[in-house]
């Protein structure tokens, strides 16, 4: 008889955004993990530590990398297979078998695009010992792993692929509804790895948030001026840096510029910081739209 035991996992998405780099020739693939809640099966302890085999796994694959640049997920599903004790010199010994799976999945789609089981054996003074002990056995560059993450970066690529031309259609029509995060939200959720589709998402990125630049106008020249008010001349600056020179407010800025020219020094290759401005912005739309919609998985850690 099975018992299941429910682990939710409250995922806040893209509470940090940062960027890896595989050693591969071809672009990596970019995962981000999430685990269960501590319970009566597994503690936090353990679960840090199956978390740091996961991180190793996909790292040592040159095929992938963890890091939370879009909404693809790698997690764990465990299986208690079996758990017994076996008598004998001076102290009894518990071995517990356990079904480490493996699944990745798009959050926002819920397409699983993978899938990897494979027992691990574990012995301790008692069963949570050697539960730790079996997660302790995880072979992080067992080949077997490697194949499963280069299986999977081949099938979001095709996704992509197929998906690609769709979901730049669907990020413009949402554009052209003014609903601009959610078009940022999923331009920004093609991964690196998808080559050609993810440099069109790039660039149909920044044409969508030239747009937005339009309702950002006020805001961002409201903080210039209170920055300015203040004698914070660089903070003012930054803010008037993010108004995109096609934005309907820029005459304004313009002249809020030549008001603190002379009080701040000129920055070399302006127009290259413009572009890091705006890739950095687009993300940070990203990262907040998905914030305030926050997800819960839930799966089953198993006992047989």
């Amino acid at each position: 008889m099975k018992i299941f035991i429910k682990a939710a996992l409250l995922i806040a998405f893209f509470s940090q955004l940062s960027s890896h780099q595989a050693q591969s020739q071809s672009p990596s693939l970019t995962l981000w993990t999430i685990m269960p809640e501590p319970s009566g099966d597994l503690t936090l302890a353990q679960i840090q530590k199956l978390e740091s085999k996961i991180t190793q796994i996909v790292n040592n694959s040159n095929e992938a990398a963890i890091g939370q640049t879009n909404d693809l997920v790698i997690y764990p599903v465990i299986t208690i297979e079996e758990s017994g004790v076996v008598e004998g010199g001076m102290q009894n010994l518990n071995i517990t078998t356990l079904e480490l799976s493996l699944f990745v999945k798009q959050l926002s789609t819920n397409v699983v695009f993978n899938t990897f089981s494979k027992k691990i054996k574990g012995s301790g003074s008692n069963k949570s010992q050697a539960i730790s002990n079996a997660f302790s056995q995880i072979k992080v560059a067992d080949e077997s792993y490697k194949q499963f993450i280069a299986a999977t970066k081949n099938k979001v690529l095709n996704y992509y692929a197929e998906k690609c031309g769709s979901m730049i259609q669907q990020a413009g029509t949402l554009a052209s509804k003014n609903d601009y995060e959610q078009s940022l939200s999923i331009l920004q959720s093609i991964p690196d790895a998808a080559g050609n589709c993810y440099q069109e998402a790039q660039k149909k990125s920044l044409e969508v948030y030239k747009k937005y630049q339009t309702l950002l106008c006020a805001k961002n020249i409201t903080r210039a001026k209170s920055a300015i008010a203040t004698n914070n001349y660089e903070e003012a600056q930054g803010a008037l840096a993010q108004i995109d020179p096609s934005s309907s407010c820029y005459p304004e800025v313009k002249q809020l510029i030549a008001q603190i020219s002379s009080k701040v020094e000129k920055r070399e290759n302006q127009e290259i910081e413009l572009e890091k401005q705006r890739v950095n912005a687009i993300k940070e739309i990203a990262k907040a739209y998905y914030a305030n919609r926050v997800t819960v998985v839930r799966y089953n850690v198993l006992v047989r």
